[in-house]
């Protein structure tokens, strides 16, 4: 972060008179702060000015305030972003957050590339996983398929991330199978299920919550409280 500047507590008019900063890093974390604030649900949309200013920084000489300037406008569904994001998934760096930020933008033009990295056998676990994950969100049943194969992967950390994405992506079965993972007493990953269903934010999801409560304990009992507030919240 720059010296002297708080882009947490900028406006957002600030942030964007930012842009303008003969800093590139300056810029990049302008454009960094209001992607995260739509990511935080801070900032609700992102009017035609906002935008506009932002897929101007598409053209940057800079690549990391391209990205990030992508990143923002994958938050606000603005298709310009495509583009520098489909060019950052041949980046190890970058590309999980480009991934991700495909599948929320929700552009189709990124299905057949987000494919070629969830079949990439070389392809770290990760990237295959979060590949997975945005295809869909895109609606396509591809990585719907793979994320449900994955969830009964026998390592521990590759199925706890797939449950995971099973809710971040919205899978159509995702309720019925937190849900399912969550009633197992005897299931070892029930603490990621009833976050992952707090993601949902689905009030239909209360009953399930509520009837595990009572038993848990530790982490599993503050995660169901957690998922329930977050209900609370979304009411």
């Amino acid at each position: 972060m720059s010296v002297g500047i708080d882009f947490d507590g900028a406006t957002l008019r600030e942030l964007m008179d930012l842009f303008a900063s003969e800093v590139p890093r300056e810029r990049a974390n302008a454009a960094c702060a209001i992607g995260d604030r739509l990511r935080a649900r801070e900032l609700d949309v992102l009017g035609a000015e906002e935008c506009g200013a932002l897929a101007q920084l598409l053209e940057d000489a800079t690549k990391g305030v391209r990205f990030e300037a992508a990143m923002a406008l994958a938050e606000a569904h603005d298709r310009r972003a495509t583009q520098v994001l489909l060019d950052s998934l041949s980046s190890r760096r970058v590309r999980l957050d480009a991934t991700r930020a495909l599948g929320t933008l929700g552009d189709p033009a990124a299905v057949e590339p987000l494919a070629r990295i969830m079949d990439g056998w070389l392809m770290p676990w990760a990237d295959r996983l979060q590949a997975a994950a945005a295809l869909c969100a895109l609606g396509d049943a591809r990585g719907a398929q793979y994320l449900v194969h994955k969830v009964s992967s026998r390592r521990s950390a590759e199925r706890a991330a797939a449950v995971h994405f099973v809710a971040e992506s919205r899978h159509p079965e995702a309720r019925a199978r937190l849900e399912a993972l969550l009633a197992d007493p005897r299931e070892p990953l029930r603490d990621v299920a009833a976050r992952s269903l707090g993601l949902l934010e689905d009030p239909a999801t209360r009953p399930a919550l509520e009837a595990a409560l009572p038993t848990a304990e530790g982490d599993l009992a503050e995660d169901l409280r957690e998922a329930l507030a977050r209900l609370g919240r979304k009411a």
